[in-house]
């Protein structure tokens, strides 16, 4: 018998825990054997048209065969009757050829043999319930009792109906997503790969074995796999993670890497700015346990960071670029970040961790022309402010917020992001239906917290600056407030269509909206300095 369609289906490409038995050839002693009747719990196939059954794996033709779609991760059996009986000591050998569809194998199987004069076919008894059955029910534990009851309440045909219900609650239970994760080949079984000749994939050349390069100081006895490769990247004699991973977190600080060229580390690199400061930084990083979470506290209490960011006129022409170090870091904040400080600002961001992918609001264009049919159903509630790492990404269709602001397509993997300053990205801080429903809430939170005119401009400013308004600035603000009061009270502007909560005869939370809005349109509110 072949029990089939258990979990560890393997090395192919075709439906998940689907296969497709094409031939099975039997030798004993290496003569072939006849078999004379074959049969199976259930077959079912997944592509094409045609019947399967463990019976036309004998017939010659790769075409037909067996198979259990739709039922991966189930016991399945199919069972071979030998024309004659064999002896027991003979050598059995059985090849299995799977060739329709895809090379889609089995991965985990058992096979077992019996000596019973009998003619056995396969039935659903699971093997455990059968070995009781062989018992007297009067010499069953209350642990076999219990077996054999509930595979009888699994099949009994008067409790279908109430079967069927069951099935029915489970059928509305939540799916739980899943992911794909590498699995390293068994040693005996591994993939013969070659180089492929300009590339191409029909035209491969010589093998190419898996192993460590010598460079690595890996000694040949050591695993030629990826846990070993894994293992050698964070060693402490390896000089380059530790520097690389330092490398991109000053970046991240700073704005520009102590190796300026933080995606090449090559012969053809920029030279550290500071290669003693990068080397002490990645021992420390090694020395503290890989521990990035203290080399930022490390960094950021430095006095190197904690400089003003003021452009002095002297080291604007000695040193523009602040290779130097001597004024601290001012650069725009990346893409996804620029949303959620301004949904932070507003309170209206999420906190919630983990679960699927949302979809935050865009305009509806730019998954019109994306590949496939695709839909942005733009989520409600409160998976519409979660953070930007749970933005739904699709290649072909990038959430166009992240894009203006120079993030990242998806297409290719980089290590870097260049900043640009473009009126494109003013636009979408002025106009984008996130950052409006950002300065609706700001608005109404400040009103909130504040009565006057100037304590609502300082609670703009705390929330979105983090800091207090100048004397100056509150002025400026308190007379961009009023001139939106008289356009609204004028008509010229609709203060409904501004914020849904005001009115013609109450326009001042359609006013404080477009002060709001103006603050969130800073550059000192998406720059850190």
């Amino acid at each position: 018998s072949l029990p089939a369609g258990g979990p560890g289906f393997a090395y192919y490409e075709g439906p998940k825990g689907d296969f497709f038995l094409s031939e099975l050839s039997i030798r004993a002693n290496g003569k072939p054997v006849k078999v004379s009747d074959a049969s199976e719990t259930y077959a079912k196939i997944g592509i094409g048209s045609g019947k399967v059954s463990a019976a036309l794996t004998l017939d010659g033709k790769g075409e037909t065969g067996w198979s259990t779609a739709k039922a991966g991760g189930k016991r399945h059996v199919a069972v071979y009757v030998f024309e004659k009986p064999i002896d027991h000591a003979a050598s059995l050998d059985l090849e299995m050829l799977f060739e329709r569809h895809y090379p889609a194998g089995l991965g985990r199987y058992r096979i077992s043999v019996t000596d019973q004069t009998e003619i056995p076919s396969a039935n659903e008894i699971p093997d455990e319930v059968e070995r009781h059955l062989l018992k007297s029910a009067k010499d069953w534990s209350w642990e076999e009792r219990e077996a054999v009851f509930a595979h009888f309440l699994a099949i009994d045909p008067a409790l279908k109906e109430a079967r069927a219900e069951i099935e029915k609650m489970r059928a509305q239970l939540p799916e739980f997503p899943a992911t794909l994760a590498f699995q390293e080949r068994p040693e005996d079984h591994p993939r013969t790969t070659h180089r492929h000749h300009r590339g191409e994939y029909v035209q491969p050349r010589e093998e190419v074995i898996a192993g460590l390069p010598a460079v690595f100081g890996v000694t040949d006895r050591a695993p030629q796999n990826r846990l070993e490769f894994a293992r050698w990247l964070v060693d402490g004699q390896n000089p380059l993670t530790a520097r690389v991973v330092m490398n991109r977190q000053w970046e991240a600080i700073f704005g520009r890497g102590i190796v300026k060229t933080s995606e090449d580390f090559g012969t053809q690199s920029s030279s550290p700015s500071h290669p003693a400061l990068l080397d002490w930084l990645a021992t420390e990083f090694v020395r503290r346990d890989w521990s990035v979470k203290e080399m930022h506290r490390l960094i950021v209490s430095s006095a190197t960071y904690r400089q003003a960011s003021n452009l002095r006129s002297e080291s604007a022409l000695k040193d523009p670029e602040n290779i130097l170090l001597a004024r601290g870091a001012r650069l725009r904040i990346e893409a996804e970040m620029v949303r959620d400080l301004t949904l932070a600002a507003s309170g209206l961001l999420s906190s919630a961790i983990g679960g699927p992918s949302v979809y935050p609001p865009q305009p509806k264009s730019v998954t019109d022309l994306s590949y496939g049919k695709f839909t942005w159903n733009t989520s409600t509630g409160p998976d519409r402010y979660r953070r930007s790492l749970y933005t739904f990404a699709k290649r072909t269709a990038p959430f166009a917020a992240y894009l203006t602001f120079d993030g990242v397509s998806g297409e290719s993997c980089i290590p870097k992001r260049e900043r640009s300053n473009t009126p494109l990205q003013a636009l979408t801080l002025l106009n984008d239906e996130v950052f409006i429903e950002a300065a609706r809430a700001l608005a109404k939170l400040a009103m909130g917290n504040a009565r006057d005119e100037a304590g609502i401009v300082a609670q703009l400013f705390r929330r979105c600056l983090v800091r207090a308004p100048s004397p100056a600035e509150v002025r400026d603000l308190r007379g961009f407030y009023r001139e939106q009061l008289t356009r609204l009270g004028q008509g010229e502007l609709d203060a409904s269509r501004i914020h849904p909560e005001a009115t013609k005869s109450a326009p001042e939370l359609a006013a404080w909206t477009m002060t709001a809005r103006a603050i969130l349109n800073l550059d000192e509110t998406i720059t850190k300095e």
